[in-house]
């Protein structure tokens, strides 16, 4: 039985989230004490990875990556800190939950290959042998999982072949209809020959790297091809839509109010075999990350 946590998140954690979410690169370059670090936490602390010390650790891990501008707090059910889907997977699983923060200010493709290499310092110096890694990702998350997972393979890292599930809530692997807009907007306020407007256009053109990836789901450096899906893993896309009615006009529109569904689900990506998906009329982007109706369809393809 796993024991939760109250969620250690301060005002101040949750301030350098949001800071770091629109200027982490800008905050990084210039070693910005609110830039947030790279850490895999266990019941609300960070862990050394080199010497993980955690009470009764088990053979699977199951990883929860956050979206933009959040923290791993975004995953408690309103009301209940600590509780969450990875708890409660863990208890059913005999699995250890685990949770990253992050900066998602950083280019996703550095984020994910940084997420490499803290998998791999983590499974090496596990308490016990890892036989099973379940990464569960929102929205951003959901990028960084698949550029965690491309850049230990080109590395030839061990936890890979560990990998027994991917799960992507909400994930714009298409791009975000609502980050696209902002580089739109911005494009056409810098062309205008008002100095105001341009003005205007240098606000919106204000946004992190992490943003810009997010516009067009962008998981690598070079952009040119997008990697295929993990080989040997199960591979699980779940989206939301803002109106209960799948056909309504605003589910067409907005989707779950940042990622439209054909996005979420990788509609276009050439050779993609997703194991499983589900929709879930009536629950918004930020809702995917603690709604029973979403833990239990994790429940089901996860047992």
């Amino acid at each position: 039985m796993i024991t939760p946590h109250i969620s250690s998140a301060t005002w101040q954690d949750h301030t350098s989230a949001i800071l770091s979410g629109f200027l982490g690169d800008w905050l990084e370059h210039r070693a910005n004490p609110l830039a947030v670090d790279l850490q895999i936490r266990h019941q609300s602390l960070p862990l050394c990875l080199a010497h993980p010390q955690v009470d009764g650790p088990e053979r699977t891990l199951i990883v929860m990556v956050h979206g933009l501008t959040e923290l791993e707090s975004i995953w408690d059910y309103p009301g209940k800190p600590g509780i969450n889907y990875g708890t409660q997977l863990a208890d059913m699983l005999d699995a250890t939950p685990l949770c990253l923060r992050y900066n998602s200010g950083r280019a996703i493709y550095r984020n994910g290959e940084a997420l490499s290499e803290a998998l791999d310092t983590l499974v090496t110096h596990w308490p016990v042998p890892v036989e099973k890694l379940i990464l569960v990702g929102h929205s951003m998350g959901g990028l960084l999982i698949r550029s965690a997972c491309h850049a230990g393979t080109r590395a030839e890292r061990g936890w890979t072949a560990l990998v027994d599930s991917c799960v992507y809530l909400g994930s714009p692997h298409e791009g975000s209809w609502l980050a696209k807009a902002a580089h739109s907007a911005a494009g056409l306020m810098n062309r205008q020959s008002r100095d105001y407007l341009k003005a205007v256009g240098d606000v919106l053109d204000l946004r992190s790297e992490g943003i810009r990836n997010l516009s067009r789901g962008e998981v690598l450096s070079d952009q040119q091809d997008m990697p295929p899906l993990l080989p040997g893993a199960r591979h699980f896309a779940i989206s939301g839509l803002l109106a209960n009615h799948p056909n309504h006009p605003v589910n067409k529109l907005f989707g779950d109010a940042l990622v439209l569904d054909t996005s979420a689900r990788g509609t276009h990506q050439p050779g993609w075999q997703l194991t499983a998906t589900a929709c879930f009329p009536g629950l918004d982007h930020i809702r995917l990350t603690h709604h029973d109706k979403v833990y239990q369809q994790l429940k089901e393809w996860l047992a």
